[in-house]
């Protein structure tokens, strides 16, 4: 079974094989597979266990049954797919705090201070598994990064509010519903966020503009189709804080 998915950085061939699927490896997977393997030795098991490389040098990792979603369809609008993702995202990132990384790791990202926790880096519903409405695993760590703790909420909370205009074709909800929804969501994750959030909103994407940008002018023919198809445009106009006026993504 061959399963093509857009990870936000390009295009991926996924194939599946009984209870594994192979992908490619990117350079920061020896340091993902640590990751994963922590995080599963301290009582997360939301995510992948990774079983090494096949003949071809990809990653082998288990297959998470259930749905990943490409966008919120409308029986995922619920308080229950936020408030469990928001649980999801806090154990992560609480059984990945004392994950102590090498200085030679490789990570897509760079690492951000305060380095509290390790950051998922694409927590989004497109990365995540859900079953029976709830959120039950992340999936596709390759963005994952150090970093504080908001930094990785401010982009998921954004993603699973989600804080989009009405002319976004995945937008829904009026602006007080989405703060509405990001609230449960800060208030589902628990301690150590609040209000803040919303303010580390634009920061993020900004940090992601910069790097597709980046991405891009290295002849990365993946994030040059993403500025191609506006994904940078729409960022921008929320990171500059035209989110009032609508241009939100």
């Amino acid at each position: 079974m061959t399963i093509r998915q857009d990870f936000r950085g390009g295009v991926n061939v996924v194939r599946r094989r009984g209870d594994v699927v192979h992908r490619p490896a990117s350079p920061a997977a020896p340091a993902i597979h640590r990751l994963l393997r922590h995080l599963r030795d301290h009582g997360f098991h939301g995510a992948p266990e990774p079983c090494g490389l096949d003949s071809d040098s990809n990653e082998v990792l288990t297959f998470v049954d259930g749905e990943v979603p490409e966008t919120l369809t409308p029986h995922l609008r619920t308080r229950a797919l936020v408030t469990t993702a928001a649980a999801l995202l806090r154990a992560l990132h609480d059984a990945g705090a004392t994950f102590r990384p090498r200085p030679d790791d490789s990570w897509l990202l760079p690492a951000r201070q305060p380095a509290e926790v390790m950051c998922h880096g694409d927590a989004a519903p497109y990365n995540c598994v859900v079953r029976n409405g709830a959120a039950v695993a992340f999936i596709d760590f390759d963005a994952a990064h150090p970093g504080p703790r908001v930094w990785d909420i401010a982009y998921a909370g954004y993603r699973f509010a989600p804080l989009q205009a009405p002319s976004n074709p995945e937008s829904f909800g009026n602006p007080t519903e989405q703060g509405r929804r990001l609230a449960d969501f800060c208030h589902a994750y628990g301690p150590q966020v609040g209000a803040e959030v919303i303010d580390v909103v634009p920061d993020r994407l900004q940090a992601l503009i910069d790097f597709i940008r980046e991405q891009a002018s290295r002849g990365n023919e993946a994030f040059q189709q993403h500025i191609a198809d506006g994904h940078t445009d729409l960022y921008e106009g929320y990171s500059q804080g035209t989110a009032e006026t609508g241009n939100r993504r």
